[in-house]
């Protein structure tokens, strides 16, 4: 889905009681016990014996999108370079050691996890639950994760699309867990405030009907929820929009603005103390498009915190 619902891009990819914590040296990609009889897949970067490790930075992708879509890009010399839209649709998506994940590898612990019902295919899969669910429980499930893998904290969080409202929730409950946020096109929790009642309705309804199997979302509670949490921290932050919105073709009266977007982002940059920085030649998967200026940005929250 887009950036006027919520990003997929796994689509686009052909690809009870807590566990003791492991250490940080012996993470490597696979499937982390949370306890519960539940797995979520974890794949950390970044080796913290020839680097400084510290803060580690902990990515929550967007809806329905998973850890392996920070190691790809837009290739280069795809035709949806030249495009004036955002058409990931269309794009061709190769891995790569510049993409995001491996960036930030360069100079300090990344790792990205995968939510239940996003990866459908290969080994290692979280453990799926019933959906549609509750963002509670994302942010429940990040705070096991961080604590089974043996993360140290306090993290730096960087949180896309879908991932940014639950980065929004997480931060505001578990403040001492956060050193630093970046938030890459999130879904803002000042989105209702600006779309219509049939824009909110339109997205709400998108939320929930991703096919069976798939991960889906209680999108109306979690506005609440994250409404009557308590204030976001105020730790180093940025806020990240895309420059690029759908070809109008893919755009629906009931589907948010770019505009709307924007201006939810710069009040969510407000809450925060910082700013909204539009990024270049970018579509809502900031990371795909512009990896090095994702990258850049993570780097320098980490130099703030360090």
């Amino acid at each position: 889905m887009n950036r006027v619902g919520l990003a997929a891009v796994a689509v686009l990819l052909a690809v009870g009681t807590a566990p003791a914590a492991a250490q940080p040296s012996q993470v490597s990609p696979g499937a982390v016990d949370i306890g519960n009889g539940r797995t979520l897949f974890l794949n950390c970067q970044g080796n913290p014996s020839t680097q400084p490790g510290t803060p580690t930075v902990f990515v929550i992708p967007g809806m329905g999108s998973y850890a392996e879509a920070w190691n790809y890009v837009v290739a280069q010399g795809d035709p949806t370079w030249s495009s004036p839209y955002d058409d990931i649709e269309a794009a061709e998506l190769v891995p790569s050691v510049d993409a995001a994940q491996p960036r930030i590898a360069r100079t300090t612990r990344v790792c990205v996890y995968d939510r239940p019902d996003t990866r459908t295919d290969g080994e290692q899969r979280s453990t799926p639950v019933p959906q549609p669910h509750h963002i509670q429980q994302d942010v429940d499930d990040v705070v096991a994760l961080v604590a089974a893998a043996g993360l140290p904290g306090p993290l730096v969080f960087v949180g896309h699309s879908y991932g940014g409202l639950i980065l929004d929730l997480l931060a505001r409950q578990h403040p001492g867990l956060v050193a630093g946020l970046v938030f890459a096109e999130p879904t803002s929790e000042f989105l209702p405030r600006l779309g219509s009642p049939a824009q909110n309705d339109a997205f709400y309804a998108d939320g929930l009907d991703r096919g069976p199997g798939a991960e889906s979302v209680w999108f109306d509670e979690a506005f609440d929820v994250v409404g009557a949490a308590p204030p976001l921290p105020r730790v180093p932050a940025l806020v990240l929009s895309a420059d690029r919105f759908p070809p109008p073709e893919r755009l629906t009266p009931d589907n948010y603005t770019q505009a709307q977007v924007h201006q939810a982002n710069d009040m969510l940059a407000a809450a925060l103390g910082t700013t909204n920085v539009v990024v270049p030649d970018s579509g809502h998967n900031l990371m795909l498009y512009q990896p090095q200026a994702v990258a850049d940005v993570v780097d320098g929250i980490v130099a703030q915190v360090r």
